[in-house]
């Protein structure tokens, strides 16, 4: 009789679940507890599910570091134990995913403007390790410096470490040289005559800012806003952030708005924020914003042209719609 093969991701699925299920039962607890409570498991695999758990948030530890004692941090009925475990075992993976999803493929097929910051990271880190794959570990790094590159590049060897163990020396250093490709390429365009951009009507902000801010569009988390300069002849001077975050009165101070516009003697603004959500459609906020900063303009005499809404693949034009 031919033994039936167990696959290993089932295999590791079912200690995960034993263990969770354990600590699921208890209060608080400490490691040596559920040691006892399972003699068939090794310590180390419990002690990383305690401290994966704790990392995520879901556990919290207090008394002295040589015996510490694990409470929950949040409702256990609010805790999806299968879906936390399914994170764990069956990790995106580039392996896993589907051929033409692959970052290298879908650089090959699409070129790599169309990739996310993530899958360009992952396509530099290129191999990850058991628990942490290097789509995993892009994805991480995305997230932490997707807006600030430069930052990124600044990190040691260690800091990128302690962020993602999937980054070793060889992907730190093809992380580091890709980075540093990129900076020569934009010093060496600085150096080029830049284009002159004009906005002479709605039709020319629109295009300008879908084209600018593709990146806004395609791949930002969160709301951010960002103001362009444009000077008497409504020439672009440049574009700068102003905030990331929901959009809110607290957060887009007309001060902050206002003070690259004066210190660039720009004569006229664009604003341009996103919705993550898709759906481009100015909210309640968004149009008390904006008449807010138009009349904190006028008073600077400074002129606000339009207000561009980006979504995924949409934008909109306040100043069409009749809203500014």
């Amino acid at each position: 009789m031919t033994s039936v093969k167990i696959d290993p991701d089932i295999k590791r699925f079912a200690r995960y679940q034993s263990v969770v299920n354990v600590l699921l039962n208890k209060d608080s607890f400490n490691k040596p507890d559920i040691y006892a409570s399972l003699k068939d498991e090794k310590p180390a695999f419990i002690g990383r599910v305690v401290t994966e758990l704790e990392r995520d948030g879901y556990l919290t530890n207090s008394g002295p570091k040589t015996r510490p004692q694990y409470s929950w941090s949040v409702n256990r009925e609010e805790f999806n134990a299968g879906r936390w475990i399914d994170q764990r075992v069956f990790t995106a993976t580039v392996k896993r995913a589907p051929s033409i999803d692959r970052p290298r493929e879908r650089l090959l097929r699409l070129g790599p403007s169309e990739l996310k910051t993530s899958e360009l990271l992952t396509i530099l880190i290129r191999s990850g390790l058991q628990g942490e794959s290097a789509m995993q570990s892009g994805e991480r790094l995305a997230t932490l410096f997707g807006n600030n590159l430069e930052r990124l590049s600044l990190q040691a060897r260690g800091e990128l470490k302690r962020i993602s163990r999937a980054i070793g020396e060889t992907a730190y250093c093809q992380i580091m040289a890709g980075l540093e490709l990129g900076k020569r390429l934009a010093s060496q365009r600085t150096n080029e005559p830049v284009p002159c951009h004009k906005v002479r009507n709605t039709s020319d902000a629109l295009a300008y800012c879908k084209d600018h801010f593709m990146r806004l569009a395609r791949e930002a988390k969160q709301e951010e806003f960002h103001i362009v300069l444009l000077d008497e002849k409504h020439r672009v001077i440049k574009s700068e952030q102003v905030t990331v975050g929901l959009l809110d009165k607290s957060l887009v101070h007309p001060r902050e708005v206002f003070k690259p516009a004066i210190r660039e003697s720009a004569s006229a603004l664009i604003l341009v924020h996103n919705h993550p959500s898709g759906d481009p459609t100015p909210s309640q906020d968004d149009k008390t914003i904006t008449k807010d900063l138009k009349r904190a303009a006028e008073t600077l005499g400074l002129q606000i042209l339009d207000h561009i809404i980006l979504s995924k693949d949409k934008a909109l034009s306040m100043a069409e719609e009749k809203l500014l």
